[in-house]
């Protein structure tokens, strides 16, 4: 029977049910999917979470083996720590701040290595030294044979430019929680080695203020080359801008233009140091961590999302990468001319040697023994110091380089540096006397410096009577107008014959602001106002040449004295002799004796002559007795001059304080008043060249935080900081090369910088520079004394010479590049950049960092160095 149409069967699904049924089975099928994905989000998170933790354990583990590593490096806890920081065995953890290249004749291409790359913890058994940049290293880029160090898989790019210049290793005691090992890659260079911009400014050789030129300020340091291409000299207009920046953008212009304020108020005080007017409010906004991270940003990658101030004021922005490396080839050589191009190559980027932020310390490498009481570890003031002080630090860096020494000999010679340093100094004329507590004691080089310069006589014998008449006559010499004459009551000659008592006389300075004349004289044999006759005894008498010596040429009065006791004979001492205050206590200041067979009965007058060319007097160059000479008494007119012995030294105190520690090497180490006839420059003064001296730079200074410091009168100033300053250890060439004076005399900007840096790299090993003295050792910094010229600041072009002396070619032009920049460097640091990549596994999720460690406040192994900033490093875009 058929169902009536419309009818609908109770027995089957209706169409509506079935899509519904479809629409919940749907629904159910997503919910699950959902509730999977949840869980997988969930789980997702929960990974992410989780891994975010152990890469930050990772991270705080690395940066508290830096802050160990670093806190151990400091010579102050142990006699065999080194005192310096350069890439070797000794800081396996500090790397080089640039690569270096060699040509390789096998491939006919240049090779790129770094001498040394970081070695924390000593985690890396071999292959930091020399490493090959060959390749570009991925940003994520896994590796493989982490423990195998010769497979060059396992480099790696820690500061995150694209080039390897790190090696993962294990990070030791900890694991994930699913117990995947821990990795990382560190580098870390000094800021030492790079250009402080908040502190350097500019040298201008033409200044005509002294001060503007003598190196003795770290606004010396010429950051202006950091505005202009290599090769090419900043403008005015950049110097502006700089002043600008760090002066409030130009907001206050005496500001500005102050920079003796600027040195006090921000260089000396911008660390933090103690003082009263940092609570001020300041006309000066120095650069700062934002703009030092910008800088330090993947080593040479310019951070195009973000400017800061200071990239105004240089090149920071030309020649740069914009994203990490990511070929090799031709774009490993384009990346070595950013890294290392210095001032040869106009591509060279600026980023990687400048900074906002670098310190070192005037700290010593031992604790000084001073009697009575303890020193800080601090260098010690030349210019604030005491005696006692001078003397502790002299005899420890004596001692440093040479710990094998005779102690005798050592506590000597620290007396009579210590001595002479402070006559030098001293504003007085007193000669300083100090015990050496051996057999004698140590006297100072003092004003007025004054020479026995010329003996004279003539002996005639009557013919008629039989009887001898002679005349005699002693010449002194003070070859500086600005030293007083010598008080009578100090000052006396004595004349000792060998038959006769000794004959002192009492000096009443009649002369000339230069010479004074003793003249015993007999009528019967006269010295002066009539002419003489002199010849050479073994010449005929028709040869005898007539002389003239003219009396009225002589601007002085003659010291009378009595020929029957005013006498010398052959072989008599004559010396000259200076009382001391209270009496009792008698120096020789001066000495020679009459030669035998000079005194000769013929009726001629004769005389016997000192070498006082400028600068020769304290070598006491004499005229053999047989040479033939006249007397020039009070006008040397006709005196000796020794061609055979053309060595200067310039002998005369200072009489004011040390402008820089250079200085040091106008000194005499000797007793200036028994020094030898004939004594060479390196035998009597502090010889800079010598390498024993080097260490008195790592005691004594004249750079002291102290200068700008407020203190109560019972306070002890243990500051120790200094900003600014440059490691020669650690600085390339361009930067070495922005120091006073260093381009002086150089037809190649960068020639004598480029010497220091391959003096310290003339080995494999590395050969360090242990004390700033060690500069000396570079040849180029010496050139000054051969070049034939008086290097003179008011010169066209002007030079480092700053004194008013016409010596030429002599120590103290040879010490003059050194003197002029040895407040500005050192051989260690205190701020570090770190960068650092940790990853979970081979392969896993990683994290990149950037951080500044400060350890310039560590006074003992349970401090810490600061960690003056910590940033996360994105990833390039």
């Amino acid at each position: 029977m058929k169902e009536p149409i419309g009818h609908i069967s109770a027995t089957r699904p209706r169409g509506s049910a079935l899509i519904l049924t479809v629409v919940l089975t749907s629904l159910l099928a997503l919910v699950g999917v959902l509730f999977v994905m949840a869980s997988r989000i969930d789980k997702m998170a929960t990974t992410a979470a989780a891994q975010s933790r152990e890469l930050t354990c990772a991270a705080d583990t690395v940066l508290t083996e830096i802050n160990r590593a670093l806190v151990q490096d400091v010579p102050l806890f142990s006699t065999g720590q080194e005192y310096y920081d350069y890439p070797d065995d000794l800081n396996p953890w500090l790397a080089d701040l640039e690569p270096y290249e060699v040509y390789s004749e096998s491939e006919k291409k240049m090779r790129y290595y770094w001498r040394q790359i970081s070695n924390l913890g000593g985690t890396l058994t071999s292959g930091t030294r020399d490493v090959l940049i060959d390749r570009v290293v991925g940003e994520r880029e896994a590796f493989e044979n982490p423990d195998d160090e010769a497979d060059p898989n396992v480099l790696a790019d820690a500061d995150g430019d694209g080039v390897p210049d790190a090696k993962w290793f294990q990070i030791p005691g900890i694991m994930t929680s699913k117990g995947r090992p821990l990795y990382a890659a560190v580098r870390i260079i000094d800021n030492g080695a790079m250009l402080n911009v908040n502190t350097g400014f500019t040298l201008d050789p033409n200044d005509a203020n002294e001060a503007g030129v003598n190196g003795a300020r770290q606004l010396h340091v010429n950051v202006l080359a950091l505005a202009a291409a290599p090769g090419e000299e900043p403008q005015m207009q950049d110097a502006r801008t700089l002043l600008e920046a760090r002066a409030n953008n130009g907001a206050d212009y005496a500001a500005m233009v102050d920079l003796d304020a600027y040195e006090r108020r921000v260089i000396w005080q911008y660390l933090d140091v103690k003082n009263p007017s940092l609570t001020q409010p300041s006309p000066y906004t120095p650069f700062d961590v934002s703009d030092e991270m910008e800088l330090r940003y993947r080593f040479l990658i310019n951070h195009q999302d973000m400017d800061t101030r200071v990239e105004d004021c240089g090149r920071f922005r030309d020649d740069t990468l914009s994203t990490p490396l990511e070929y090799g080839g031709d774009d490993l050589g384009a990346w070595y001319r950013r890294a290392a191009g210095g001032g040869a190559d106009s591509t060279y980027a600026y980023r990687h040697v400048a900074t906002t932020y670098n310190i070192d310390r005037i700290i010593t490498p031992k604790a000084l023994e001073v009697p009575g009481g303890t020193w800080p570890r601090k260098r010690v003031n030349v210019n604030t110091a005491n005696s006692t002080m001078l003397r502790a630090a002299i005899s420890a860096a004596l001692n440093e380089r040479d710990p094998g020494a005779d102690p005798n000999h050592i506590a000597q010679q620290a007396a009579q540096i210590t001595a002479n340093l402070w006559d030098y100094m001293d504003g007085n004329d007193e000669v300083t006397v100090i015990s050496s507590g051996l057999s004698s004691n140590c006297y100072g080089f003092e004003r007025p410096c004054i020479y026995i310069s010329e003996l004279a006589y003539r002996r005639v014998r009557d013919a008629a009577t039989g009887v001898v008449h002679s005349s005699y006559a002693v010449e002194l010499y003070k070859p500086y107008f600005e030293d007083r004459d010598p008080n009578s009551d100090q000052w006396r000659l004595v004349i000792k014959n060998p038959s006769k008592p000794q004959i002192p006389l009492s000096l009443t300075w009649t002369g000339s602001r230069r010479f004074h004349v003793i003249l015993a004289e007999d009528s019967g044999a006269l010295l002066s106002d009539q002419y003489l006759m002199f010849a050479d005894a073994n010449e005929p008498t028709d040869t005898m040449t007539l002389y003239d010596y003219d009396r009225d040429a002589y601007p002085g009065t003659p010291q009378e004295a009595d020929p029957a006791t005013f006498s010398f004979e052959a072989g008599a001492s004559i010396w000259l002799e200076r009382v001391l205050p209270g009496g009792d206590d008698t120096i020789r200041m001066d000495l020679t004796k009459v030669p035998d067979g000079w005194i000769q009965t013929d009726g001629f007058a004769r005389s016997l002559q000192r070498d006082i060319s400028p600068h020769k007097c304290v070598r006491r160059l004499w005229a053999p007795g047989t040479e033939p000479s006249v007397p020039a008494l009070g006008n040397a007119g006709s005196n000796y001059v020794d061609i055979n012995e053309p060595e200067l030294i310039q002998a005369h105190p200072k009489n004011g304080p040390l402008t820089n520690i250079g200085e040091l090497g106008m000194i005499f180490r000797e007793n200036v008043y028994g020094l030898p006839a004939g004594s060479h420059p390196a035998d009597v003064l502090v010889d800079l060249c010598d390498p024993n001296t080097a260490s008195l730079f790592n005691y004594l200074t004249v750079i002291d935080p102290v200068r700008y410091r407020m203190l109560g009168p019972n306070e002890v100033d243990a500051e120790t900081r200094v900003a600014g300053r440059i490691n020669i250890n650690t600085a390339p060439a361009l930067v070495l090369a922005q120091l006073p004076w260093l381009r002086y005399g150089e037809s190649d900007a960068f020639a004598r910088a480029q010497g220091i840096v391959d003096y310290r790299v003339r080995n494999a090993e590395g050969n360090p520079y242990r004390s700033v003295g060690d500069l000396m050792q570079v040849e180029s910094m010496r050139s000054l004394m051969f070049d034939g010229l008086d290097n003179r600041h008011k010169d066209t072009p002007g030079g480092p010479d700053l004194t008013p002396d016409d010596a030429r070619d002599d120590f103290e032009e040879r010490d003059l590049i050194f003197t002029r920049a040895s407040d500005l460097v050192t051989v260690r640091s205190d701020v570090f950049t770190a960068y650092i990549l940790v990853r979970i596994g081979e392969n896993g999720s990683q994290r990149r960092l950037v951080a500044t460690f400060d350890r310039s406040q560590v006074e003992s192994l349970g401090d810490k160095a600061r960690l003056r900033a910590l940033h996360l490093v994105p990833d390039p875009r």
